[in-house]
């Protein structure tokens, strides 16, 4: 073999073998930064959009852009801003009903138990798991008191005072627990369960049973995390385990630089036998001698190179092989984060929709409610609010069933989603209320779109076994002013809902 051919085709192997190996170097790093875009993603539109410009970069095998990875850096930091007020408004709501308790506790061993609570708040990590514990902690201290109210000779002055605001109220308590469940993904062994407090709840509850209630929510929530953290564990370890092998294969491509000791032990042995031979001719005065020596040292130089090329063949075979079965793997996992990713999305989807009426729940309207408000800011376009309530909803399921009850829920569904523009945003809100969101519309219009929407209503045709049922709808309608938040624009529709109950029902009322 040419010594020039032979360190043209040794260089070339080594330039390829370089960049092979920062290839190799790249693409674990590169996967493992997809895997995590997976993970967030649903936590903000804004984040979304900046990790779906990343993904795209690292899938064309290019670096990340500095100004996207930026953009994700910020967005990242805003979201733990939101999270750590989200967790000191949720502090504030239990250290607030610990002080009220504290003002109704009378036995020594009550507020020892509540000072136990108090300490094991601190630090307060408003995780869902301790969310529920304190939750459930809070409403065993407080069922007593409600207890004793009902048993100790005070029910009937109780009972007395309740009125129609208070009825009213339990009804709207009722609504919310309702909403609440209506967002909760609850797999098969907990459907029975999840059911009957429906039931229970759909029922009618007093303030005896309440308690009880909450209490049995709480802990179904707590068991829902448990399930949820257990699903995305197995997932992690999945991927924790495909990772491995990833790295497993960098690791054995690395081993693969001993070709540099092997080229060396080839260059010394070569240096080494063409020294013999030049001693030789130096020392050697007997031609044939010389002969003999120098074809001697020639075959040692062949063997050697021989010896080389055949490791370079079998590294260069075992490179490919590894190179393929890395492939191989590599498609696969893309292949399963694919799947992951429309399992999230079709999830997602599931817990902002009501499976009942197919409308986004409360959990998708205030994802609908916060853009709405982020538009207005941005570019004053003015919008309204209407929030409907069904009259005498509970009266239907009294009377005639539940099964009626969730047609009659079924019914309103589609005719809102008829009378309402494509542009118009429509959401079960919990119960028998809705939430209706009307971009570009001022007070005036907002009252002229939903007295239309009240007389389709209260026109609906419908029949339970043959017996005409009467459906009407009451409304608080509210447009967005310059000092309003989400919680009191919500708030004046809310009110004027109320003051249409109040005024005789199937009405609409201003706020």
């Amino acid at each position: 073999m040419d010594q020039d051919d032979w360190k043209e085709r040794y260089k070339a192997l080594s330039e390829e073998l370089d960049q092979l190996q920062s290839q190799l170097n790249d693409r674990p790093l590169q996967h493992l930064i997809l895997q995590m875009a997976v993970v967030l993603d649903g936590q903000s539109e804004r984040l979304d959009r900046s990790l779906t410009v990343l993904c795209e970069q690292l899938k064309a095998d290019k670096a990340g852009n500095p100004e996207t990875i930026n953009q994700v850096e910020k967005q990242l930091r805003g979201l733990d801003l939101e999270q750590q007020q989200h967790r000191k408004e949720l502090l504030q709501g239990l250290q607030k009903w610990i002080y009220q308790l504290r003002l109704n506790l009378t036995t020594d061993l009550s507020n020892q138990r509540l000072s136990v609570i108090e300490e094991a708040m601190t630090p307060f990590s408003g995780h869902p798991s301790e969310v529920a514990t304190l939750i459930n902690d809070l409403v065993a201290l407080q069922a007593p008191l409600l207890t004793d109210d009902f048993t100790g000779g005070r029910s009937q002055g109780i009972l007395a005072e309740l009125g129609h605001e208070d009825e009213e109220l339990l009804q709207k308590i009722a609504s919310e627990l309702l909403s609440l469940m209506s967002g909760l993904r609850i797999p098969q062994g907990e459907m029975s369960l999840a059911r009957e407090l429906i039931s229970r709840i759909e029922r009618g509850i007093s303030l005896s049973c309440l308690p009880g209630i909450i209490q049995d929510l709480v802990g179904l929530v707590s068991r829902l995390s448990a399930y949820n953290s257990e699903d995305f564990e197995d997932y992690l370890l999945n991927l924790t385990g495909q990772l491995a092998e990833v790295q497993a294969y960098v690791e054995a491509s690395q081993k693969d630089g001993l070709l540099n000791e092997e080229t060396a032990l080839l260059s010394n042995g070569i240096h080494h036998d063409v020294q013999a031979i030049h001693q030789a001719m130096q020392d050697s005065n007997d031609l044939q001698q010389l002969k003999s020596n120098v074809s001697s040292q020639l075959q040692n130089i062949v063997k050697s190179v021989d010896l080389f090329k055949q490791k370079e063949e079998n590294r260069e075979r075992r490179l490919h092989e590894r190179y393929l079965q890395l492939q191989e793997r590599l498609e696969q996992m893309e292949e399963q984060t694919q799947q992951m990713k429309v399992h999230m999305e079709v999830e997602r989807h599931k817990a902002l929709t009501d499976s009942l009426t197919s409308l986004p729940n409360r959990a998708g309207y205030d994802k609908q409610i916060a853009a709405e408000f982020d538009r207005w800011k941005r570019y004053g376009q003015s919008f309204s609010i209407a929030v409907a309530d069904l009259d005498l909803f509970k009266r239907i399921n009294d009377s005639y069933g539940h099964q009626a009850g969730d047609k009659v829920l079924r019914l309103v569904a589609s005719i809102l989603t008829r009378q309402c523009r494509s542009t118009d945003f429509v959401s079960r809100y919990g119960g028998e209320e809705f939430v209706l969101l009307m971009p570009g519309t001022s007070a005036e219009q907002a009252l002229t779109a939903v007295d239309k929407i009240r007389h389709a209503v209260e026109g609906s045709p419908f029949n339970f076994h043959g017996e005409p049922v009467r459906i009407t709808l009451s409304l608080g309608v509210a447009e967005v002013q310059a000092d309003d938040t989400v919680e009191t624009l919500f708030g004046r529709a809310d009110k004027a809902l109320y003051t249409a109950k109040r005024l005789g029902r199937n009405r609409i009322e201003l706020g």
